[in-house]
């Protein structure tokens, strides 16, 4: 058995980074056993965060000079005292922490990488850590051959492991409109009018995610669809530009915007989704690994559109699950839209299609079962 301790810049949050985290976090604990897996991490839960409760050996309050600094003689007093095998990084930047305290004799070092924090920018100390870790974990072949086409690592000195998808949470369901959950977000019907779903942070940071451009596409679709609506599930700042927005296009009595949505209801608000898009751009502060929330639609039955710039495109199989376009061709993004809206074959085509591709490929199994192989192999 190996001694892991696990950094996180933060686990509590609905974020993407921290859902990849505390699901490696599981994996690894059953794979080594809970007793060797010390996980710190540097943010603290938080309200509005993961309504579930995840356990970690120790949190620090937040990114405050004072709180890093707490984080730091944490982690020094376990690579000396516990003296870990392995030490694991949940994001790029806690690499500087083993570049000042010279770390990286005290145990193997492993980075996760995962998209536009590779890509826009590395700090000088940062950028040594990452190019003197041990190994590196992507979750995504696209961000791995970036780094080594960029030659900030060796070739096929990567790993990938995709992201997983709870398949016994996240699961399909004959009713969309299970207790009509819908009602308590002020929702409409999903049978009487079609949700087009988008969903995560709804801020001017995650603006890449293709929000402005989703709206303008919705108000194309609408020219000659009467009955479907688009959804903006989540929170975040730029809610009120987005309303300015439908206002604009004059689709404003057509779009709803859900607030956060709570744990137990994401299945509910996959399920009731006849498409569901997330198609990011890429560019410096812009981009995706592979994002989770189009795995755990796809997984709830719900084909998928997503962009071909960065790894969301591996989140398609051959156009069996959903489609991967160009995110500035508007009018592809239309025409995808409305072929899953008026064509029932094709979207009940495209819905087996999508759970069965989410089972073949994202499963927390699968996902656990890599990490046992990598472990294993760094072994040799």
């Amino acid at each position: 058995m190996k001694k892991i301790l696990y950094l996180s810049p933060g686990c509590f949050d609905k974020g993407g980074i921290s859902r990849y985290n505390r699901y490696q976090i599981n994996a690894l604990r059953e794979i080594e056993g809970a007793n060797n897996v010390k996980v710190f991490s540097l943010l603290a839960p938080q309200d509005g965060g993961f309504e579930e409760p995840f356990e970690v050996s120790w949190h620090a309050s937040g990114t405050s000079k004072l709180s890093k600094l707490k984080f730091i003689i944490k982690v020094l007093q376990a690579v000396y005292f516990w003296k870990p095998d392995i030490i694991w990084l949940g994001h790029v930047n806690l690499t500087e922490i083993l570049v000042r305290f010279r770390l990286f004799d005290k145990a193997k070092s492993i980075l996760n990488v995962y998209g536009l924090e590779v890509w826009s920018g590395l700090r000088p100390k940062v950028e040594v850590g990452f190019r003197k870790v041990d190994y590196v974990v992507s979750d995504c072949h696209f961000t791995a051959k970036y780094i080594e086409d960029e030659g900030i690592r060796e070739k096929a000195s990567t790993e990938v492991i995709w992201d997983c998808v709870d398949l016994e949470k996240f699961t399909p369901s004959k009713s969309n409109v299970e207790d009509n959950f819908y009602e308590s977000y002020h929702l409409p019907n999903p049978i009487e009018s079609p949700w087009i779903l988008t969903l995560g942070r709804l801020s001017f940071t995650a603006a890449h995610k293709g929000y402005e451009r989703l709206m303008e596409v919705f108000s194309k679709v609408v020219e000659t669809d009467d009955k479907s609506v688009l959804i903006f599930a989540g929170k975040g700042d730029m809610i009120d530009h987005l309303k300015q927005l439908a206002n604009e296009f004059k689709v404003a009595d057509r779009v709803y915007f859900s607030g956060m949505v709570h744990e137990d209801d994401l299945p509910k608000f996959y399920r009731a989704a006849r498409v569901f898009s997330l198609v990011s751009d890429r560019g410096v502060g812009r981009g995706e690994g592979i994002p989770l929330t189009p795995l755990e639609a796809m997984a709830c039955g719900s084909p998928i559109i997503v962009g071909n710039q960065d790894g969301s495109q591996e989140a398609i199989v051959m156009e069996k699950n959903g489609y991967c376009i160009n995110p500035f061709d508007l009018e592809k993004h239309q025409l995808c839209i409305k072929s899953l809206i008026d064509d029932e074959f094709k979207f009940e085509e495209m819905s087996t299609s999508a759970i069965a591709v989410a089972r073949e490929h994202f499963s927390y199994e699968g996902f656990r079962e890599k990490h046992k192989q990598f472990l294993n192999k760094i072994d040799d």
